[in-house]
């Protein structure tokens, strides 16, 4: 029908094309005639030669400027049609694509849902191949697998135990345990859990640049310029990650990159790594609790970063980061050793400890910039030691508190 009415559209395009160029052609036959002198034309009905001749070609060059008006409205038309069907192709080419990005996510989403272990790794595989292939969902798929690992778990389960065993006649038999169902499925839940954080991982990790081999002279010259960055973009980029309240086992994000992330209340099992991270947006752990070591050397920290109310039941280790906005540990409990070493602070990168409390043996070595409230009502037990304490806080009592300036004491 579309096709029909641009046929008519054309047909009438084309006469009004005709009827202009004819009334220009005429226009333009007057002129020349005013131009040549206004000749008349000769009486006797005869002609010279060269009337003819002059005659002939004026008519050839008429017919030849109109058929030219003719073939142009013809082109330009046929290319407005040409475009039309393209665009109107692209968008039947992208509506096919949404349709089939969203079978996808429909699969995928009744794989994950699956009572069967087997089933919801494949579902993870499936979010991990359709946000590769769909940028503009990619974070709608984040936030389903995402969504998965804040669903309740009771915790990492030990892998069933099982044993060889040899037959009287020879044979090799394996006997498993009697371990418990709940055992069992646990331990088959932790394995898509695991699954989900090794594809957050994997997209979200800063891939290290391969440097082609090179001449010492080159070498040399590069050293003496700035050098390039030695990480590229990670496979996705711009993702946001919401893990708040979720339980994670064995986290290993390091050198990744996130927009936001948001950890509240989540319980870290095992180490947890976020080394040399970057996080864009604002990172948020408030009332999160890491089981054992929790990493951040070597972040890069853009905007504000929330430890408030956390335990740190292991190591606490912050050591070359680059904080450029605020970093509060507020009421937060450090349970071991904690390093806060060389830190690097931007122009609003403030460090609070208010209420925190102190179990271990903490340093601060090569850190500056601190603010003048940063240690307020900050508790230390008896087995609490300071190093490198910024001055004029000094561990007095179990608490820590301003030393007089004329006690002439620096560091504790």
């Amino acid at each position: 029908m579309r096709k029909k009415v641009f046929k008519v559209g054309l047909v009438r395009h084309i006469l009004i094309l005709l009827l202009s160029a004819l009334f220009l052609a005429s226009g333009a036959s007057y002129l020349l005639w005013l131009a040549l002198g206004s000749p008349k034309l000769p009486r006797g009905g005869t002609a010279t030669l060269g009337e003819v001749y002059n005659g002939v070609k004026l008519a050839l060059a008429v017919v030849a400027g109109v058929g030219a008006v003719v073939a142009l409205a013809v082109a330009y038309r046929k290319q407005r049609l040409q475009e039309e069907d393209d665009r109107r192709a692209e968008l039947n080419s992208r509506r096919d694509d949404i349709k089939l990005y969203n079978e996808r996510f429909k699969a995928a989403a009744e794989q994950l849902g699956s009572e069967k272990a087997a089933v919801r790794l494949s579902g993870v595989y499936a979010f991990q191949a359709l946000a590769d292939d769909w940028a503009e969902g990619r974070q709608m798929c984040v936030e389903v697998l995402a969504a998965y690992l804040r669903m309740p778990f009771s915790g990492p389960f030990e892998k069933p135990k099982s044993e060889v065993q040899v037959s009287d006649k020879g044979q090799v038999l394996i006997v498993s345990s009697a371990d418990s169902i709940e055992q069992r499925n646990g331990y088959e839940e932790l394995q898509v859990r695991l699954t989900i954080q090794g594809v957050f991982a994997s997209r979200l990790r800063s891939p290290k640049v391969v440097k082609s081999s090179e001449s010492w002279t080159k070498r040399l010259s590069r050293r003496r310029g700035p050098q390039p960055n030695e990480y590229g973009d990670p496979a996705w980029t711009d993702v946001s990650a919401v893990l708040s309240g979720a339980t994670l086992v064995d986290v290993d994000f390091h050198n990744c990159a996130f927009v936001d992330l948001n950890c509240e209340g989540a319980v870290f099992y095992g180490d947890a790594s976020f080394s040399w991270c970057h996080f864009r947006g604002e990172a948020r752990f408030d009332g999160a609790i890491f089981v054992q070591s929790a990493i951040f050397s070597g972040g890069v920290f853009d905007a504000y970063a929330g430890f408030t109310n956390v335990n740190f039941i292991g190591g606490v280790y912050f050591n070359r980061i680059t904080r450029n906005f605020d970093m509060e540990f507020n009421s937060s409990r450090f349970q071991a050793v904690a390093q806060f070493n060389h830190m690097t602070a931007g122009s609003k990168g403030g460090l609070y400890f208010t209420k925190a409390k102190f179990n271990g043996s903490t340093t601060f070595s090569g850190t500056h910039s601190f603010h003048e409230r940063s240690f307020v009502d900050v508790s230390a037990s008896r087995k609490a030691s300071f190093k490198h304490l910024p001055p004029p806080w000094k561990n007095l009592g179990g608490k820590l508190a301003k030393a007089a300036s004329s006690d002439g004491l620096h560091d504790a």
